[in-house]
């Protein structure tokens, strides 16, 4: 059975949010309008990310022919969908998340 959704009384989350105050460095607002950098994460890459392979720098490998057909096929309404297939996929990965 499905439960009626009631609103809780009090500000919404949106609305207790606009009243929190970010934390954000302006340094370089007024030489790039519209820029806001947010302040406290950084991000380093390590020696091995670094010396990633020359053929993977521009991405994974992709069969760019075999994308184009599979979008031909999805295009011209050629594409084979197999309900069944998705349907015991869904369902199994339904039973692999319910506890």
């Amino acid at each position: 059975m499905v439960e009626s959704v009631v609103p809780t009384p009090g500000p919404s989350r949106l609305e207790r949010l606009k009243d929190t105050p970010a934390r954000v460095d302006r340094s370089l607002a007024g030489a790039m309008p519209g820029l806001v950098r947010a302040t406290g994460d950084t991000v380093e890459l390590s020696a091995t990310a670094l010396a990633m392979p020359e053929e993977l720098r521009s991405g994974p490998p992709v069969d760019l022919q075999l994308v184009q057909k599979i979008k031909d096929a999805i295009a011209d309404g050629k594409y084979p969908i197999d309900l069944e297939r998705i349907t015991d996929a869904l369902f199994s990965d339904y039973l692999d998340l319910k506890p």
